[in-house]
C-alpha cells in the first residue's frame, strides 16, 4: 500500500470527510466517462440506461424546482460539455457528495482511517487521468484536434471567426507547437501509469491541463468544467506528496522518501497484478495511439482531398439563360464555392451570408448535389465539368430554374498564412 512515513495513523475527521467526498466525486466522473465514451459492454450499457434516465430527471427536476432555472433544460451533453444540464449535473454532484460523507463519516466510527479506500481510488484517479491525457496528447501528437486551417476559414474574415475559432486556428496552423502540447500530455499520462512516477507525471498533468483549463476561459471553448476537474484529480495527486514538496520547496528541510513498497503478495497475486496492468497499458496505449494513427489518414491532415477539391470564385452566374450581376445586394446569387470535404461545400453568396451545404458528388455520372443544411428542401442539382485546369462549370436546376455557374479556381497556396512558412532568422518582424 502507498503509505508515506508522515501518515498519522489515526486520521482526521476532515480527512476522512475529503476523501470519502472525493471518493465520491471522482466516482460519478468515471462513471459518466465509461458511459459517454461507450467503453462498457453492450449489456452492461443497457443496464446503466436506467441510470441515465434517472439522473436525466433528476437534473431536469432540480433545474426546475430547486435552481428555478428560467428555461426547461432540453440541451443534453453533446459535444458542448458546458451545457445546463453539465452545470447542474455537477451541482448535484458536489452536494450528493457533501451529504454522503458528512453521514459517511457521522455513522462510521469503527475505522480511524480509510487508507484502503484511498490506495484503490488513487490507483483508478492514476489510470483514468493517465488514459484521458494519452487520448488529448495523442490527438495533438498526430494532428487530429486541431488541423491545418480549412479552405473554409482561411476565406474567413478574421473578425468573422468566433473565439474558439481563432484558438482553433492559432493552434492549428503549426504542427510543432501541436508535438509540443502534446506530447506534454502524453508524457505525463505515461508516468501516471507507475507509482514511482506518479507525482512527477501528475506535476506536470497539473500545469498542462491548467494551461488547457486557461485557454477554455479564455476563448469560450465549451469543455471548461472538464478540463477544471482534470485539474482538480492531478492536484489531488499531487496533494498525497503535499508534505514532501512543502519540505523542498517552502521550508528548506529534508524530506523523506515515499513509501511505495507494498506487503509481498503471494507469486501467483504479483503475476495477476503485472499481467493486468501490462494488459490495461496495452489496451490503452492501442486505443489511443493506433486508433488515432489510423485517424489520421480518414480525417486528419494526410485524410484524401475529395473530388472538387478547392476555393471557387464565381466569374459567370446565370439563371434561366438571363445572366445575374454581381450585385452586392443580391442574396440569391453565388460569390463563391467551397468545397474542402466529402460531404459537405460552403457557399458565400455576394451578400457575403453564408450556406452550409450538403454535399454529394458522383465522379462517374459526374454530378454534385448540394443541399442547404438548414432547409433540406432546398436542392441544387448539377452536371459538372472541368474544360480546363482550373475552371469548374456547374449546370443543372433549382426547383423550376435552370442553372449554369462558371467558376475560376482560387490557389490556396496564395493566402499569406499558407505560404509564410518558417523563418530560423527575421531580420525585421513580419507582423501582418
Amino acid at each position: 500500500m502507498e503509505v508515506l512515513s508522515h501518515t498519522p495513523a489515526r486520521w482526521s475527521i476532515a480527512r476522512k470527510f475529503f476523501t470519502i467526498f472525493f471518493a465520491f466525486f471522482f466516482g460519478m466522473q468515471l462513471i459518466d466517462m465509461l458511459i459517454s465514451f461507450e467503453l462498457l459492454p453492450g449489456f452492461v450499457n443497457s443496464f446503466f440506461s436506467f441510470y441515465v434516465n434517472a439522473w436525466e430527471w433528476l437534473i431536469k427536476w432540480t433545474g426546475t424546482n430547486i435552481l428555478h432555472i428560467s428555461y426547461p433544460i432540453s440541451v443534453l451533453p453533446n459535444g458542448s460539455g458546458d451545457t445546463t444540464y453539465n452545470y447542474v449535473q455537477l451541482f448535484l454532484w458536489v452536494i450528493i457528495g457533501i451529504l454522503v460523507a458528512t453521514l459517511w463519516v457521522i455513522f462510521d466510527r469503527k475505522h480511524s482511517s480509510f487508507r484502503r479506500l484511498e490506495y484503490w481510488i488513487r490507483i483508478l484517479i492514476r489510470y483514468y487521468l493517465g488514459y484521458t491525457l494519452l487520448i488529448y496528447g495523442f490527438i495533438k501528437v498526430i494532428k487530429l484536434q486541431f488541423p491545418f486551417p480549412g479552405l473554409a476559414r482561411l476565406t474567413q474574415p478574421y473578425g468573422e471567426s468566433s473565439p474558439m475559432g481563432l484558438a482553433w486556428t492559432f493552434i492549428g496552423y503549426s504542427s510543432g507547437y501541436n508535438i509540443f502540447i502534446g506530447s506534454a500530455e502524453v508524457i505525463a499520462g505515461i508516468l501516471l501509469f507507475f507509482k514511482r512516477t506518479t507525482l512527477l507525471g501528475a506535476l506536470i498533468s497539473m500545469t498542462v491541463m491548467a494551461n488547457v483549463a486557461a485557454m477554455n476561459f479564455s476563448y469560450d471553448i465549451p469543455v471548461k468544467l472538464f478540463s477544471v476537474n482534470l485539474v482538480i484529480l492531478s492536484a489531488y495527486l499531487v496533494s498525497y506528496d503535499w508534505h514532501r514538496l512543502r519540505n523542498v520547496f517552502l521550508l528548506n528541510r529534508p524530506a523523506d522518501a515515499a513509501q511505495l513498497a507494498m506487503p509481498r503478495p503471494k507469486k501467483w497475486k504479483l503475476i495477476t497484478q503485472y499481467t493486468v496492468k501490462a494488459l490495461a497499458i496495452a489496451y490503452m496505449l492501442y486505443g489511443t495511439l493506433w486508433q488515432s494513427l489510423k485517424s489520421r489518414y480518414e480525417y486528419g491532415d494526410l485524410a484524401p482531398k475529395p473530388p472538387l477539391y478547392g476555393i471557387y470564385n464565381v466569374s459567370d452566374f446565370l439563371r434561366n439563360h438571363d445572366t445575374i450581376l454581381p450585385l452586392t445586394t443580391d442574396t440569391s446569387r453565388w460569390k463563391q464555392i467551397i468545397i474542402s470535404s466529402r460531404n459537405y461545400a460552403t457557399v458565400k453568396m455576394m451578400s457575403d451570408s453564408i450556406r452550409s451545404m450538403k454535399l454529394a458528388i458522383d465522379t462517374v455520372l459526374r454530378t454534385a448535389t448540394f443541399k442547404d443544411s438548414r432547409d433540406t428542401m432546398l436542392v441544387y442539382a448539377f452536371q459538372y465539368a472541368v474544360p480546363q485546369t482550373g475552371k469548374l462549370v456547374l449546370t443543372g436546376k433549382f426547383g423550376s430554374d435552370s442553372m449554369l455557374i462558371a467558376t475560376d479556381r482560387f490557389d490556396e497556396n496564395r493566402f499569406r498564412l499558407v505560404n509564410r512558412g518558417y523563418h530560423w532568422i527575421n531580420e525585421y518582424p513580419y507582423n501582418r
